[in-house]
């Protein structure tokens, strides 16, 4: 078998012009025509705009490659296009090949009697994807008016990421083009297809149940291994023992080699049931570790190797609980059997640049989850299918996945050709990430089933477009993942209480999605209210790093209000909703950095109180993702970590909130209750200090507790009422526990602080900080007055720090030490506290 990327030669042409740019692969129309310069950068100012019309062109992509005589003599020769971005017509040596219409899907064209020795020509033709949906035209009585906030009308029309056509914070940026691979692949006789790799967990052992394909040179696939098991669609339920009889092609066989996660050989052979003793488990991050086992597959021709493939494999059941109990019914992502608390948030694309996301991005990507202390990412229903590397990645580090298929907020003409394209767009997908460990469960869309039941715009469509979603996503869809995923749980829709438009926002069945605090504007005091058995979206808008703020502005645009600083806020009324917010808590600030800070803050408070809550409501909450983990630009919106990678306050402050041992004050009013989460599989003692302190650290109450906290559980070690205590004084003292426990036989101390009032109350006094910046890249911070948030930035390096947004309740100094390989700002850094945001 020959196999080989095609990626040279390529140039891209806006159709009938006759000047042709050098193109790579992957590529697109935007990412050459930002580089040559015949458009300005669409992240900057108000450029965005300036592309508007430039969406309507059609574009023609051309590449000639060689072949040679060896792979011309071959039985087959295969051309496969990994991401065709989007409505394309393919041409081989001036013949045609077929037509696209998906940039979910991966075309494989058959391309032997197409292709000479020498030279070839490859062309493609693709049309406007604001032409093709304008141009659309539904069935009478079946139009479509409902258009999601900040998108394009008709968006839903094409299959295509649906925030390429803007979001409330993306901007419409409808790109063309490649955006991954082509492959030439040149093989005789036979050549892998897909396998289906299934585990029975049984008596502390584990059989992998291998069901491959073969694809024959003549086109036929042939089903080999073990393909008796029949689909249960639940990972609970076990798989029976199939036959492993080799296929029938007349000398074919296949061959099976598993190793363990040292790389120790333990099995090499022809049966394709293997079975592991004493197997190594997979575990989420936080709960265990990541062995991965490897398992090759080899077709042979007597003795000659045809091909290869080769699968880690983490050994794991991974299931949904829906279990009935005294609240309704639960919710909970089941692994190796145990019930975890899921803590995470919503992924995106990370950029509207699509060939710009690389390794190396989703490879920070994974790291940031780490670094917080993620168990979970969603991947939201609005973008695309991540990578193989994505889900390779996410297996390596432990990151369970929510993986939507791509649909979101949007109503859907399923017309039959419409209905074979998603179908085998689904399985295109489902075949890639069904064998990952880190595969959580499939949903099968965002916001669609509650859509339908309460939001105002959707209504008023033809009742067969109703009909249409239960087609879709209940039956068709369902039916997709049950046969290519027999193992992987499948959930209609976010939010939901299991489909059927069945009360789908029902906080006592299913997930939710929580927005009365934001779009509500109502009090971060009403996630206590609220006891959801699975929050899968909830969130709170902040500015980016004034870093980046100044990568899209001039110096006269840096103003909240700024024609510049509005465009890249893609949520109506969102800067207002930002002011509101802030004057509830904090003091008008003096500039624009400071009201980046103190949004950052906003923010990162109110996911920390919504998600401490859920925590410690263990067993009837048990799932807390916020909404959102990344950028796909720069802008203001819900993110953790901006477009360049940046920690926004949020990221940090979840490193403490999502940790598998993490604190949490209960305040009601002038009622204090301190709480353990504990979410590891051993119980913790924790010994807590309790003070209550003036802002110049005099201690007024003091007291100690020690509890031993269960393993997978939330207690309250402690609660006080402090109203007596405080009175006449409660702008001048705060609240502060200093706890320790052991992990991993290492002493881990951390803190937590409460003020009676809001901050901006608070008789707050100049920190007159003394910093020492290390010659390791440390900084070392010291104050003698309360300062209850302040956070380091690097001046020029995006260093970051092993914390960040710090409280100082006591004259020790804090170390902020900068993480493992990163780089360290040495020309300074800047520092951030609340009293310099007014003084």
């Amino acid at each position: 078998m020959i196999k080989r990327d095609l990626k040279d030669n390529f140039q891209i042409s806006i159709s009938g012009q006759d000047t042709w740019y050098d193109m790579s692969v992957p590529g697109s129309a935007m990412d050459t025509f930002c580089k040559e310069g015949i458009l300005p950068d669409p992240y900057y100012g108000m450029n965005e705009y300036k592309w508007t019309e430039f969406w309507k062109n059609d574009f023609d992509i051309r590449s000639t490659f060689s072949v040679s005589a060896e792979e011309i003599a071959s039985e087959e020769i295969l051309l496969t296009f990994y991401g065709i971005d989007t409505v394309a017509d393919v041409f081989l040596n001036g013949k045609k090949l077929g037509h696209t219409e998906n940039m979910h899907r991966t075309w494989v064209y058959q391309v032997k009697e197409l292709v000479k020795e020498g030279e070839n020509l490859l062309e493609l033709h693709i049309a406007s994807p604001v032409k093709f949906i304008e141009t659309y035209k539904p069935e009478k009585g079946r139009e479509i008016h409902f258009t999601n906030t900040g998108t394009t009308s008709g968006s839903q029309y094409i299959r295509k990421a649906h925030s390429m056509f803007g979001w409330d914070w993306g901007p419409k940026l409808p790109d063309a083009g490649l955006f991954r691979g082509v492959e030439l692949c040149c093989f005789d006789t036979a050549r892998l297809g897909e396998s289906l790799i299934r585990q029975k967990h049984v008596d502390g052992a584990v059989t992998l149940h291998i069901g491959s394909e073969i694809e024959k040179a003549d086109g036929q696939v042939v089903k080999a291994g073990n393909t008796a098991m029949q689909s249960n669609g639940n990972s609970a339920a076990q798989p029976e023992s199939g036959d492993s009889a080799q296929p029938g092609v007349s000398g074919l066989q296949l061959f099976y080699e598993l190793r363990d996660p040292s790389g120790a050989l333990i099995y090499t052979g022809a049966d394709s049931d293997i079975k592991v003793t004493n197997p190594a488990l997979w575990w989420p991050n936080g709960y265990g570790k990541q062995p991965l086992y490897t398992l090759t597959i080899q077709l042979k021709a007597g003795e000659t190797v045809l091909d290869t493939r080769e699968y880690p494999i983490g050994l794991r059941t991974v299931t949904v609980s829906r279990e009935d109990d005294q609240w309704g019914q639960e919710f909970a992502i089941m692994v190796n059997g145990v019930k975890i608390f899921a803590r995470g948030a919503d992924y995106i694309p990370d950029d509207c640049f699509y060939p710009r996301i690389t390794r190396e991005i989703l490879e920070r990507d994974v790291n940031a989850c780490v670094f917080a202390n993620f168990n979970c990412l969603r991947v939201w229903g609005g973008g695309y299918y991540p990578s193989d590397e994505f889900y390779a990645l996410c297996d390596e580090y432990g990151i369970l996945l929510w993986e939507d298929l791509m649909y979101a907020c949007n109503i859907y003409d399923v017309t039959p050709d419409f209905a074979e394209n998603i179908a085998i767009e689904a399985k295109d997908n489902i075949l890639r990430f069904r064998n990952h460990a880190c595969l959580g469960l499939i949903c099968g869309n965002n916001e669609l089933e509650c859509a339908w039941t309460d939001w105002k715009d959707a209504q008023g469509h033809a009742p067969s477009l109703k009909r249409d979603y239960l087609y879709q996503f209940e039956f068709l869809l369902a039916d997709v993942v049950k046969e290519n995923a027999p193992d992987a749980f499948y959930w209609p829709s976010s939010p939901s209480s299991g489909g059927s438009f069945d009360n789908p926002c029902d906080e006592n069945r299913g997930d939710c999605h929580y927005w009365d605090v934001w779009h509500g504007q109502k009090p971060f005091s009403e996630y206590m209210k609220h006891y959801f058995r699975f929050c899968s979206e909830f969130g709170f808008q902040s500015l980016p790093s004034i870093k980046t703020v100044e990568t899209f502005t001039g110096e006269k645009d840096r103003n909240l209000f700024s024609r510049v600083m509005e465009s890249h806020q893609k949520n109506p009324a969102a800067n207002g909703k930002i002011l509101y917010y802030l004057s509830e808590t904090f003091r008008y600030p003096k500039d624009l950095e400071s009201l980046i800070f103190l949004s950052q803050i906003l923010q990162g408070y109110a996911m920390k109180e919504a998600t401490e809550h859920w925590r410690r409501n263990r067993g009837r909450c048990m799932g807390s993702i916020y909404w959102q983990f990344n950028d796909n630009w720069p802008v203001a919106s819900w993110s953790s970590m901006d477009y360049y990678g940046r920690y926004k306050a949020l990221h940090y402050m979840a490193k403490g909130f999502c940790d598998n041992v993490a604190g949490s004050i209960e305040k009601k009013e002038t009622h204090i209750g301190f709480w353990i989460s504990n979410e590891t599989l051993d119980p913790v003692t924790v010994k807590a200090k309790i003070a209550v302190k003036t802002l110049d650290f005099q201690v007024i109450e003091e007291q100690e507790v020690s509890k031993e906290v269960p393993a997978l559980s939330a207690e309250c070690l402690f609660e006080k009422e402090y109203k007596e205590l405080i009175a006449g004084r409660d702008d001048s003292v705060f609240f502060v526990v200093e706890y320790e426990y052991e992990q991993n036989g290492q002493k881990v101390s951390k803190k937590e602080f409460e003020t009676f009032v809001p901050v901006k109350y608070l008789e707050l006094k100049d920190p007159a900080f003394k910093v020492t910046e290390n010659a390791d890249g440390s900084v070392s911070i010291q104050t003698d007055t309360f300062v209850p948030y302040c956070m380091l930035e690097g001046i020029s390096a995006d260093t970051i720090w092993n914390e960040n947004v710090v409280a100082f309740t006591d004259k020790e100094a804090v170390t902020l030490v900068p993480v493992e390989n990163q780089k360290i700002s040495r020309d300074g850094v800047r520092i951030y506290d609340i009293y310099h945001t007014y003084h």
